[in-house]
């Protein structure tokens, strides 16, 4: 296997975070890294960055003229990379100084793996790292010494979201045949839970997973990541219940449909999707204790509305939350 690792980085309009993700790069152990950058802005404050750089043979840099947007974007990164594997970072994340070298050693371990992932940090925008919400945030998603090592199932691995949306070591082959896609084969619309996306049908074609019980990677808390999380759920719940799987992942599925329902049925209240939010309210997902609760009863009351009452409603009850 070429020894070369990509390190492939999309990045829209924020030059000083991408900077701090290219240090995080440069800091590496593992001293066969190309980096990539794939910049989507409109101005050129990001190649400004960039050229400062002094160590200019490790970083390729890429402006889209025409903005690709965040698939395709990342789809070009993949396309560019000449090594055998790569990392995806996410112009606002970091990598520790270790990662790449470890996780590269998963393949000694296992060597007909597809992707190796570690556990990450929280750290907020000035770069501080959590500890108690990093702690809550990798048992949450089984990255415990408990699941280290080879995983079993990497759909169950998918489904929960134990493997991350970056931060991971892939063969450049296997990146490259499952890609990133805007939209399923039914015209759904996959959004910014393209990531997520991206992990099931990676674990959908045979992939070999490992999780590396060691820290490896920093995920930053911005505005732009939290938001993104909160308006995507409703998407990765429809990419959830749509997904093949075999039997004895039907009560992973429902777990994790469970955990997406409420804050999918908000968000396509909010974007006047009623039908879509009712049909999630009265499925298996939704239980009749979660139905005749307080937020359910609310809820159905916003289905029930007009689009522009319920709007009028959600806006006063915002209100009130951010007075309280």
């Amino acid at each position: 296997m070429n020894p070369l690792i990509s390190i492939c980085i999309p990045t829209y309009q924020r030059p000083s975070l991408v900077q701090e993700a290219i240090e995080s790069c440069l800091r590496q152990t593992y001293s066969e890294i190309e980096i990539i950058v794939s910049d989507d802005s409109p101005d050129q404050l990001t190649q400004q960055m960039v050229r400062s750089f002094h160590q200019p043979e490790k970083i390729r840099y890429y402006h889209n003229q025409t903005p690709l947007k965040q698939a395709k974007n990342v789809d070009r990164l993949f396309n560019l990379a000449l090594g055998d594997r790569l990392v995806l970072l996410h112009d606002d994340d970091l990598l520790l100084p270790d990662a790449v070298a470890a996780l590269a050693r998963c393949w000694d371990t296992v060597p007909d793996l597809t992707a190796a992932f570690g556990k990450q940090y929280l750290i907020d925008m000035a770069g501080n790292s959590l500890m108690e919400a990093s702690e809550q945030l990798n048992q949450r998603y089984y990255r415990t010494a408990k699941y280290a090592g080879y995983q079993a199932s990497s759909l169950w691995s998918a489904l929960t979201s134990q493997f991350p949306n970056d931060g991971y070591l892939i063969t450049t082959k296997a990146a490259k045949q499952v890609g990133y896609r805007n939209h399923t084969r039914d015209e759904r619309r996959v959004g910014d839970a393209c990531d997520f996306d991206f992990g099931l049908r990676l674990a959908s074609h045979n992939s070999h997973l490992f999780f590396l019980d060691e820290y490896t990677a920093k995920y930053r808390l911005t505005d732009v990541s939290v938001g993104q999380g909160r308006n995507c759920q409703h998407l990765a719940y429809d990419l959830v219940r749509s997904i093949k799987l075999p039997e004895e992942l039907e009560p992973t599925r429902q777990a994790v449909l469970h955990r997406y329902a409420a804050p999918a049925i908000q968000r396509w209240i909010q974007l006047g999707e009623k039908r879509d939010a009712l049909d999630i309210f009265l499925s298996d997902s939704y239980s009749w204790t979660q139905r005749l609760s307080l937020k359910g009863l609310l809820q159905l009351l916003l289905i029930a509305c007009p689009h522009p009452w319920s709007q009028q409603l959600l806006d006063r009850l915002r209100e009130l939350r951010e007075q309280f």
